[in-house]
């Protein structure tokens, strides 16, 4: 599975904004093309990061696409420089560019650029950033609006630690943020982004929940330069009775100026859907806001240092026992027989699968015999580390002798898994076996951990083994591709309603390009 530096690499994706779609564009296209932009606030002298993407929708693939750029207006308050190599552009006219797509597998990408205001633009001003798109016969046309905006600069602690037992509630409080810029930050936006053993069970009038997606607090208070502000309660959120023992749920906390966030919830392509406010007192910071200043629109110019991972460690005695289950085949020199290697929890607790570092079961091929067919989510394993376990690029490779096997999602107690192998049996003297070794910390009965996958010596039988469990075995989230763009779509709010992708941006190598 992944590895916990790459899951948090990702969870900081969606809490720093990263929109996943800005690199993998829909690749199938059909009926109306269509333009995903969005509008941005840049405070003076500061960029960001955005994003074109022309496609089509329906099921075609748009293999070639041009985007016309008229810069003429934002280039009197900002400069726009290119950060993408697989469009081609160049100026068509004074203040025009003129950009061909060069596609990958997947057809047309974004076209992804920055925007930085220049030191003397007045907070208030806006311009316009004009687009046309061509690409399957079609023409499209919208159009970005950039406006200058006051900066500030919201920060809270990056990582905070509580600790918890299944069936109780945490909750976090303390300086949880400070504002670091020179302006006044006239009222914010927390969100809370959960794991899914660990929900909010607030009930404060100013915060809504938008099911599956977060927890969005409103304050009116005035943040002053260089100050900290603390929740005047806990933010509570209560570890379901499921939580196995040991492990850590992380979840996210961020802040956003109020402009910044209205810019994401009121979006016209992927508004955040309404959420379900509380019907109790209200959270507050602990000032009282001072009299209201006049309004020009406010931008937080570092995204990356205003999120907070709340890890909330489970405590308690709640463990999960995962106990392997083997099978048994009989057949001589030159058969092909089936066999399965599977697990059950038998709980209590939930076995978080996807939090694993490594297979939740391996599966050693008995001697004499050879992999022939294997299941897709079960990869070679290298039980001393030299070669790296990938059940995504390798899943079901024929041939090796011990391999590592993902479970789908978070088993619960009582829920088993099992996956197929067709092994050829090359060199039978007698009964031979392998191993099926469970792989879970904390597993409180060792004894159940190691099952035998044995090959006996008799007549062919190249059906199904006569023991062995069934069930799940389908592995873990397959890569999205071309043909979901629903998918892309609705992802795109969650990860949309973050900001800014510069960590993304900083990964790849930049086509300069300053108009």
């Amino acid at each position: 599975m992944l590895k916990h530096s790459t899951r948090r690499w990702l969870a900081g994706l969606g809490v720093a904004g990263a929109f996943v779609a800005a690199s993998a564009t829909p690749a199938y296209a059909a009926d109306p093309l269509v333009i995903v932009a969005w509008d941005t606030l840049i405070a003076p002298n500061h960029s960001t990061y955005n994003f074109i993407a022309p496609y089509i929708e329906g099921e075609g693939k748009l293999e070639k696409a041009t985007l016309d750029l008229d810069l003429s207006e934002v280039d009197d308050i900002a400069t726009f420089e290119l950060a993408t190599t697989l469009w081609e552009c160049a100026p068509a006219q004074q203040k025009t560019l003129h950009c061909e797509s060069l596609p990958n597998e997947w057809g047309v990408t974004s076209l992804d650029y920055h925007l930085t205001a220049k030191p003397d633009a007045k907070p208030g001003r806006k311009a316009e950033l004009g687009i046309k798109a061509t690409g399957g016969g079609q023409t499209a046309t919208r159009s970005v609006t950039v406006t200058i905006a006051e900066g500030v600069d919201l920060q809270s602690d990056p990582e905070v630690s509580l600790d918890a037992a299944p069936g109780e509630t945490a909750g976090l409080t303390g300086d949880v943020v400070r504002n670091s810029g020179d302006n006044t930050a006239r009222g914010v936006v927390l969100r809370m982004q959960n794991d899914h053993l660990s929900p909010y069970v607030g009930n404060f009038s100013n915060c809504e929940y938008v099911e599956y997606l977060a927890t969005i607090c409103t304050f009116d208070t005035e943040l002053k330069p260089n100050r900290s502000y603390r929740l005047s309660d806990k933010l509570p959120v209560k570890l379901d009775k499921s939580a196995r023992t040991g492990i850590e749920l992380e979840n996210y906390v961020d802040w956003w100026t109020k402009d910044d966030w209205a810019l994401v919830a009121n979006d016209p392509d992927f508004p955040v859907p309404p959420g379900k406010p509380g019907t109790g007192e209200e959270l507050t910071l602990v000032e009282e806001p001072p009299a209201r200043q006049a309004s020009v629109p406010q931008t937080d110019v570092d995204r990356w240092n205003n999120f907070t991972v709340v890890n909330v460690k489970v405590g308690g005695d709640n463990p999960a026992d995962l106990a392997a289950v083997g099978s048994t085949n009989s057949g001589k020199v030159g058969d092909k027989v089936k066999v399965k290697a599977g697990w059950t929890n038998l709980g209590p607790a939930t076995v978080d699968a996807w939090r694993l570092d490594g297979p939740i079961v391996t599966v050693a091929i008995p001697k004499g015999t050879e992999a022939i067919e294997v299941s897709e989510e079960c990869a070679p394993y290298d039980k001393d580390g030299k070669d790296p376990w990938d059940p995504w690029e390798h899943g079901g490779e024929p041939g090796a002798d011990l391999y590592g096997c993902l479970a789908a999602g978070d088993p619960e107690a009582g829920v088993s898994g099992s996956y197929p192998f067709v092994l050829r049996i090359d060199e039978l003297t007698g009964e031979t076996s392998g191993k099926v070794v469970t792989h879970l910390d904390a597993d409180p009965k060792a004894e159940n951990n190691v099952a035998a996958i044995v090959i006996k010596r008799g007549a062919g039988n190249p059906g199904a083994p006569d023991d062995g469990g069934e069930g799940g075995g389908d592995g873990g989230s397959l890569p999205i591709t071309g043909d979901s763009t629903a998918l892309v779509a609705g992802i795109g709010v969650v990860l949309l309603a973050a900001g800014g992708a510069g960590y993304l941006v900083a990964r790849r190598r930049r086509t300069r390009f300053v108009a």
